[in-house]
């Protein structure tokens, strides 16, 4: 099976849409014509799967474009193309047609396989979650709704990828910031220089910029990307969801996303949170405490532009630990190299760079290899700024794995998009240390689509249940701050062989925890916010909600003028009522690693096991059942609490 090609113009994209369409009506067509009696597991939920996957495939290359391409021609046709397939798809799953033939097959009750019976019944139920077999005015109103609700959510993300603000701040005002931070800044002609909202540039400015006011001001510009435009769009997006949920049944929209998720209803969620709020309120207070010690006598409250750089300072006094020196340590080669290396003796796999079509001439590309030589795999990495690009860091499926119809496996493939700063002409690109942790996070997520070897794509890793998806990502996070493994990924960029110093490295460890109260009660907070804005009745002042849960749960107030919700991207771009994920992965993935650590970090039997048990089935099994099977018990918080300092 070939790399995927990512050569298109706005013609050809524009016109695979109707082909891909034509096609997939035709097979469509056939399946209905069957008689019911001679219907059966192949010739209508297989013929289905087959025909959805084509249509699939055929459109998921240039719909990625939207994402990467600088070509505002491409990426127009490709936003467009989004929202059409996007929309089609919500047709599809609501025809009342296609659900009848496969409720037929099933109440003839065939004999199926476990994992033929699984797909079947998760066919079925998203058949009923998208409005089939309600009566027809309701079963069209939730049609309308969803086709409203894909407009909605891929027009608030195009404004975030369209954002170009940018502060002017003077010379004085860079006092903290690095010369190789200045010299990758554009001027102005008054001599100025430009911090854009690029995370590059605006997470060193936050953590190192002296001036108080020039970093409120950037916040404050930060936290009002596209509040023009976006608020406007998540209100009408909450309240479609809260007509949609009522349509269907459910209590809450909340409760319609999680019925088929790890938690299974908002009740689990909102005791999961507030019982996690309640452990680590006490380490956050004390966090916090710490940090107006520094902020001055008489101090009451942090802003939240003041966070990162107060973070900062207490690292540099405390533990001695300077983010921008031990940048020095991480080259991005030398990073990347020492992760495959891990990773690949964990799980038994290769990472061979490769010479493949790519989308653009900074993309590094990579045939993935199993232990025995195989082929089983494609992975790129496009990990720098640029314009019309996704603006945060993402793992993307570029094509999910699946047993072909002559028994052959659609070789997968994933891509990490991320914005990581470039070299300055005086330095090769350097990672900060939370972006070495990032990139190990999204590596987990390639991981996880790479080695899913799921019979169905519908059962694909990618499919999984929400708050299971996270859990491989946050699992092989976990090695990016063992001393062991630092000294493996690191080495000063002018010298490969000096290696991140053992008095840094005793530092990191030791300064682990340094914020973790405050940083948990922020996701906390932020989990809050969806879960309210998913389960309150009726139309809320969002921002209100916003800034009331941010001020009581992360103690961190919001500045009154600044809307963030209008750039809370997870809210609109898949994690409307799932944001809790994130933690509940987190919890999950320490407990794993317990596992891990028990045995050594790289016992190649263990990660064996991790490969077979939590990433090669995908959802082909119960996720809960995965995470219990690996452990040999259900898991808790002990691990996970232990491990931030909160125990």
């Amino acid at each position: 099976m070939s790399a995927p090609e990512f050569a298109y113009t706005p013609e050809e994209i524009r016109a695979i849409a109707a082909s891909a369409r034509n096609e997939f009506e035709q097979s469509i067509g056939h399946i209905l014509n069957i008689p019911q009696e001679q219907r059966n597991f192949e010739n209508t939920v297989l013929a289905f799967e087959n025909a959805k996957d084509k249509l699939t495939i055929s459109v998921q290359i240039p719909q990625f474009l939207a994402l990467v391409v600088e070509n505002a021609d491409v990426r127009k046709a490709s936003e467009e193309l989004r929202l059409k397939m996007g929309q089609y798809v919500v047709d599809l799953m609501t025809r009342e047609d296609v659900y009848k033939a496969f409720k037929k097959y099933s109440e003839k009750g065939e004999k199926l396989q476990p994992i033929e019976k699984r797909l079947l019944e998760k066919r079925l139920r998203e058949f009923q979650k998208n409005g089939l077999g309600l009566e027809p005015h309701k079963r069209e109103k939730v049609r309308q709704l969803l086709k409203e609700l894909v407009g909605l959510n891929l027009e608030f993300q195009k404004n975030l990828r369209g954002v170009s603000d940018a502060l002017e701040v003077t010379n004085d005002e860079l006092k903290g910031l690095s010369e190789e931070y200045k010299a990758r800044l554009k001027r102005t002609p008054g001599g100025g220089y430009l911090v854009t909202m690029d995370y590059p540039d605006y997470n060193p400015f936050m953590e190192n910029a002296e001036s108080d006011s020039a970093r409120r001001r950037l916040c404050q510009m930060f936290n009002n990307r596209c509040v023009d435009l976006n608020l406007k769009l998540l209100e009408a997006a909450l309240s479609a969801r809260r007509e949609l949920a009522k349509l269907l049944g459910y209590r809450t929209y909340a409760d319609y996303v999680l019925d088929d998720r790890m938690a299974k209803n908002s009740k689990v969620v909102f005791a999961f949170l507030k019982r996690l709020q309640t452990k680590m309120k006490k380490k956050g207070r004390m966090e916090l405490k710490a940090r107006l010690k520094l902020k001055g006598p008489g101090a009451t409250k942090l802003k939240s532009w003041e966070v990162a750089y107060y973070n900062n300072l207490l690292r540099k006094t405390k533990y001695s630990i300077d983010h921008e020196k031990i940048r020095e340590y991480f080259p991005l080669e030398t990073v990347l190299e020492g992760m495959f290396e891990v990773c690949g003796e964990l799980i038994g796999a290769r990472f061979v760079p490769a010479v493949l079509p790519t989308w653009h001439k900074d993309v590094r590309s990579y045939e993935v290899r199993d232990a025995d030589g195989s082929l089983v795999a494609y992975f790129y990495l496009d990990l720098f700024p640029r314009e019309g690009k996704y603006k945060h860091t993402i793992c993307s499926s570029l094509r999910s794995e699946r047993e072909l119809e002559n028994g052959d496996w659609e070789l997968p493939a994933a891509a990490i998009l991320s914005n990581f700063s470039s070299s300055s002409g005086r330095t090769p690109p350097l990672l900060k240390f939370s972006e070495v942790n990032t990139l190990f996070h999204e590596f987990g997520h390639v991981l996880q689509i790479l080695f899913s070897r799921a019979k169905y794509s519908r059962l694909a890793s990618v499919n999984a249940a929400w708050d299971f998806v996270e859990i491989p990502s946050t699992t092989i996070q976990q090695w990016s701050y063992e001393p062991s493994i630092l000294r493996r990924i690191s080495g000063h960029y002018k010298d490969k062989a000096r290696k991140l110093p053992e008095e840094t490295i005793e530092g990191l460890s030791a300064a682990k925890n340094i914020n973790s109260g405050m940083f948990y009660l922020r996701m906390i907070a932020l989990s809050l916010i969806d879960m309210y804005y998913h389960t309150l009745p009726g139309r809320m002042d969002i921002a209100k909600v916003y800034a009331q849960l941010m001020e009581k749960v992360s103690l961190v107030p919001v500045d009154g003028d600044s809307h963030p919700e209008a750039s809370f991207g997870h809210l609109m771009g898949g994690y409307s009522g799932g944001y809790y994920s994130y933690i509940w992965a987190e919890v999950i993935a320490a407990d794993i690693f317990g596992v891990f650590q028990a045995a050594g970090i790289m016992d190649t039997a263990t990660g064996c096991r991790y490969r077979q048990t939590i990433l090669a089935p995908g959802a082909s099994l119960d996720e809960a059942g995965q995470v219990e099977r690996f452990l040999g018990r259900p898991f808790n918080e002990t691990a996970f609490l232990k491990s931030i300092g909160a125990a």
